[in-house]
């Protein structure tokens, strides 16, 4: 206990835990309370969030072709934690993992039969097709994937190459100064740490309401509050052992298990589902998602008055950077002696890559048999939720049952890998002493925040229901926002300060000092055409 960060550890827990108090106790007011300030936020600021998450994808492309792309994460002489495959299996895994098994073959369902009023697109015509695919690239590919890129980018190089401290104020060192290095970053720290801790739990609910649909259709196991709390055991009790052992043993382990199943189970579906609709569509789709993309990620409804991108567009940016502080943190640990432009391939890149492949496949296929067996799939999902439709469409392939079977582990896999990277994070965000020669943190630290985590999601599943919770998420969406902003100025001033010797090119640990010098001699400097004193 001597270790913790306390301005850290404790607001977080605190606020956690009067969070869950709150919610039991009045479950309707919570309800009410943070439906309003969400709404009140998205009203005024859902242009802050589309132009912010639009810059990080401007800043990435910035990086991969500046010169501070051929900086070498930790030094010239570092030698990579990871080898490529294990480093992006690591990294996709950590991410949106979990997402893009929730959304994919319900959220294009929904968009096809309620797309937005305000933009005038007729309900299951071609338009509302394409509206429906183009859109789920906006929400699962480029944009969010640069969001977490360039914040993990800034603290990747403040952390390995400049030797600051394992923390998310570090990352705003060069922006902010020495104020971050105090109580100040620790509350950064703080913020960060309830957002993404809210945000786990949000995302550990969407896996137990899809595992028990599972259960459910497979088993004929019924949903109730003990099954999802032995479900929600087992997931946090492996991601606990599994972030034990570390990340050359568990963590980088089951990322790549984690990976080889996404990769087999989309090639199956892709080669028994409707491949030449898939095809098309995916083609078709990514066209107009190009041509519409300033469109697409910009959309308010201001025009139209209209709450949609409230709910769908802007939610998941909120969502995204309420991820991201924290997130940031693994990714960028993990990237020593590769280079800025290698972890915008492995990070953005390849990522999207593979959320173009996987969306054509999996919401081709959703949008295919939903529009020739007369709506089946919105069926389900008006009769039993976003959780039971992907259950539906593996009924209309072979081998259903086997399918159903591999997708229940996939989810369980998925929601391990992910938790067990973020508590690694977690863990080193709440102690002393993390730098890059002593990447450590307690065990116990990463099992009381998974325990809190699977707690809350526990209670959200069985009595609350997950809308509650992903509004509060929203709402944690505005400090993230803030921080990853911050990061983006950070790494841009990073850029400025590289030093090219012939065809090396480094950031160094001086950097730092030479940027607070600079500052006091432009503080120090006369006012132009006034006498000095």
């Amino acid at each position: 206990m001597k270790n913790i960060r306390p301005i850290t550890f404790w607001p977080a827990f605190v606020c956690l835990a009067l969070t869950v108090i709150y919610t039991i106790i009045d479950k309707q007011n919570f309800i009410a309370g943070t439906s309003t300030l969400n709404n009140v936020i998205m009203a005024n600021l859902s242009w802050l969030f589309n132009l912010s998450a639009l810059l990080m994808v401007f800043i990435a492309a910035y990086a991969f072709f500046a010169p501070i792309g051929r900086v070498r994460i930790g030094g010239q002489k570092a030698t990579p934690m990871l080898t490529p495959f294990r480093w992006f299996a690591v990294s996709l895994t950590t991410v949106i993992a979990m997402g893009i098994l929730f959304w994919s073959v319900a959220e294009p369902v929904l968009h096809y039969h309620e797309p937005p009023k305000y933009l005038g697109v007729t309900p299951e015509s071609a338009e509302a097709m394409r509206f429906s695919m183009s859109t789920i690239f906006v929400h699962w590919t480029i944009t969010p994937y640069a969001i977490y890129t360039v914040a993990a980018l800034a603290f990747a190089l403040v952390f390995h190459n400049l030797k600051l401290p394992f923390s998310i104020g570090s990352m705003l060192r060069p922006l902010l100064g020495r104020w971050v290095d105090g109580i100040g970053g620790q509350v950064v720290d703080g913020l960060a740490l309830f957002s993404v801790v809210l945000g786990m739990s949000a995302t550990l609910t969407s896996g137990l309401l899809v595992i028990g649909d599972g259960m459910e259709s497979v088993l004929g196991i019924e949903k109730s509050a003990a099954g999802y709390a032995m479900i929600a055991i087992a997931i946090i009790g492996s991601a606990i052992i599994s972030a034990a052992s570390g990340l050359y043993r568990g963590i980088q382990t089951l990322a790549r298990i984690n990976t080889w199943l996404y990769f087999v189970g989309a090639l199956f579906i892709f080669i028994v589902g409707p491949t030449a609709f898939i095809l098309s569509l995916g083609v078709e789709s990514l066209g107009v998602y190009l041509s519409d993309f300033f469109a697409r990620n910009l959309v308010t409804g201001a025009s139209g008055n209209d709450q949609w991108p409230g709910w769908w567009t802007v939610a998941f940016f909120a969502s995204w950077f309420a991820w991201a502080p924290l997130s940031c943190l693994f990714l960028g640990k993990i990237a020593r002696g590769y280079t800025v432009r290698q972890f915008i391939i492995v990070n953005l890149l390849l990522p999207s890559l593979f959320g173009f492949l996987w969306f054509s496949i999996f919401s081709g296929s959703s949008l295919y048999f939903d529009t020739t067996l007369g709506g089946i799939m919105y069926q389900a999902y008006q009769d039993n939720g976003f959780a039971s439709v992907i259950y539906v469409l593996f009924d209309q392939l072979p081998g259903s049952t086997l399918l159903s079977a591999l997708f229940i582990f996939a989810c369980f896999i998925t929601f391990i890998t992910a938790a067990d990277s973020n508590t690694d994070a977690i863990g080193g965000l709440c102690i002393k002493g993390v730098d890059a020669e002593n990447l450590k943190s307690p065990l116990w630290v990463k099992a009381t925040w998974g325990c809190a985590i699977a707690f809350v999601a526990w209670i959200s599943a069985s009595y609350i229901g997950v809308d509650a919770i992903k509004m509060l998420f929203n709402l944690s969406g505005v400090p993230g926002m803030l921080i990853v902003l911050g990061a983006g100025f950070s790494f841009l001033k990073l850029a400025q300060r590289v030093q090219i010797d012939g065809q090396i090119v480094e950031l160094k640990p001086g950097v730092l000092a030479e940027m607070e010098a600079d500052a006091k001699s432009v503080r120090a400097m006369p006012a132009a055409g006034l006498p000095q004193e």
